[in-house]
């Protein structure tokens, strides 16, 4: 049954008695009578994400900030702390938060000897900690990654960076698939470490927000990181960032789609293909990253109207007791209640009060002249016609600093490295590491054909046009990992596997472990 007292509840607060507010009623069933209830000392408010969490925004810039300053490292320690070692504090401090717990926990219930402590010590500084951060060595310590990495500036980033890890977070499915999948035995040098740093118990806490994501990414998402996990432990490491910021440039652009309210009737199986270019590629105005891009799914209108968008299915959430999910998945939980009279009357006083305590909000609010558009009829004669009024309110009538609000939001986090300005335009773009690991991912390191491969980026919404699929095959080629079974072209396979480049930084780190490790069978014999 239609519920309007949670969107009543959620849209309408308190306010205090000496502020001059409009008169504001609702109307009310109680025992199959119509009543007519006053909203005494209440005033319409933008509860924007009551009822739904759509995008990890918010609609205040201090509280939601994200940019290239932050980096992505910060997210992926919160992603591991929220879904799998949810008590887990992060090192922020090595001296505090990493030495002074192992040295004590050596000492304390090792009852290691002082000067051995201080070598342990000594060894573990040098693995975790050489260039002056933290040095990851290991799957299991992602979750140590701190939020600000250090760099005091980037303090205002942290609930930003917060909300993102909760909406990976989200991604899983089950909520214990991240345990399952790095359940491995850690080393004796990594147990101990994990030991002394989980006997001091963080802030990590349960997810203050689940968000709906898109099916089709969720089921993508948990078969990706299922495989992904699996590699190497050095792959894992040094690939996990470009893993977590694709698939959150990937939900957010695919949501960014299925936002709009017009579509409500639409299911959202599959992503939307997007063109995408190499960076190092020209935007020429024919190309199909120009036309059939960014641009054309994710315009200007789809980011400034997300806010009322995203309001509009808060509000339609509401009114059904939880968090159904999208336009789609809304309007068939509608339909299995016949429309009548009374949820007629119902929907009409919503769509009435919307519209009326909303423009009286923006006469008090909005600095500039606000054009204020025609009014919408309150009447209501379908779920449908219901759906499309109160989306066209809730995106007409909205602050102009929301629009750019939003708009900020995506593009900050889009901009990092999978979206560009070409000549004013927006166009989706993919770098060597980005192209080259997603290419590992589709083909899962086995050999396939170069056209199945091309299908494999389909399922991500990711298409290629002519010139770019010829820039992939020079690129392949390149890197002698093309092969070819005729001079026609034709059949042609490609196998794709992460790897690391053992520089002299990894030398060094393998050659102190192999050290730390002569020395702890030594420690462990005398004892």
């Amino acid at each position: 049954m239609i519920n309007t007292e949670n969107f009543y509840s959620s849209y309408y607060k308190d306010t205090t008695k000496d502020k001059a507010l409009p008169t504001a009623s609702r109307i009310r069933f109680e025992n199959g009578v119509v009543e007519n209830v006053l909203l005494e000392d209440k005033e319409f408010t933008d509860a924007f994400r009551s009822s739904v969490q759509v995008l990890p925004f918010t609609s205040n810039p201090s509280t939601s900030n994200y940019d290239r300053s932050c980096g992505l490292r910060g997210i992926t320690g919160e992603f591991f702390r929220k879904s799998k070692d949810r008590q887990t504090k992060a090192i922020s401090d090595f001296e505090n938060n990493a030495i002074q717990p192992v040295r004590n926990y050596l000492l304390q219930q090792k009852h290691m000897k002082e000067k051995q402590v201080e070598e342990f010590i000594e060894i573990m500084k040098d693995v975790m900690y050489s260039d002056g951060s933290l040095t990851i060595i290991d799957p299991s310590f992602l979750k140590f990654l701190p939020l600000t990495d250090g760099n005091t500036n980037s303090k205002k980033y942290e609930h930003g960076q917060r909300s993102i890890a909760e909406y990976l977070s989200s991604m899983l499915c089950p909520k214990d698939l991240l345990v399952d999948m790095l359940s491995k035995k850690p080393n004796l040098f990594n147990e101990i470490i994990i030991s002394a740093l989980s006997s001091s118990t963080g802030t990590g806490g349960s997810n203050e927000n689940e968000y709906i994501i898109l099916p089709f990414i969720k089921e993508a998402f948990g078969e990706d990181l299922k495989w992904f996990l699996k590699r190497d432990d050095s792959i894992v490491v040094k690939y996990i960032h470009v893993f977590l910021h694709f698939y959150l440039c990937y939900s957010l652009s695919q949501t960014l789609v299925y936002l709009d309210y017009r579509k409500y009737n639409i299911v959202p199986e599959k992503p939307q293909k997007m063109y995408y270019i190499l960076t190092s590629e020209h935007a020429s105005e024919g190309r199909e990253a120009v036309t059939n891009g960014w641009n054309k799914y994710v315009n200007k209108e789809a980011l400034e109207k997300s806010f009322g968008r995203i309001e509009a299915l808060d509000i339609l959430n509401s009114l059904l007791d939880g968090n159904i999910g999208f336009y789609n998945d809304v309007y068939n939980k509608l339909k299995e209640q016949d429309f009548n009279d009374e949820i007629k009357m119902l929907l009409e006083d919503v769509i009435c009060s919307y519209q009326r305590d909303k423009r009286e909000q923006l006469k008090k609010r909005e600095v500039a002249k606000f054009q204020f558009p025609d009014e919408v009829s309150t009447e209501v004669n379908s779920y449908d016609d219901f759906i499309l009024k109160l989306g066209l309110l809730c995106t007409t009538l909205q602050s102009k600093e929301y629009e750019s609000k939003m708009k900020i939001r995506v593009n900050n986090i889009m901009k990092i490295r999978m979206l560009s300005t070409r000549r004013g335009r927006e166009i989706l773009n993919l770098d060597d590491e980005m192209l080259f690991f997603l290419m590992a991912m589709i083909s899962k390191g086995t050999r396939m054909k170069l056209e199945d491969l091309y299908e494999g980026f389909g399922k991500y919404g990711v298409a290629f046009d002519y010139d770019t699929k010829a820039a992939i095959e020079n690129y392949l080629l390149k890197l002698n990992l093309l092969e070819r079974k005729s001079d026609s072209g034709e059949a042609q396979y490609v196998k794709i596997v992460l790897y690391i480049s053992r520089g002299k930084t990894n030398h060094r780190l393998f050659h102190n472990t192999q050290a730390w490790f002569i020395w702890i069978k030594i420690f462990l014999c005398s004892v």
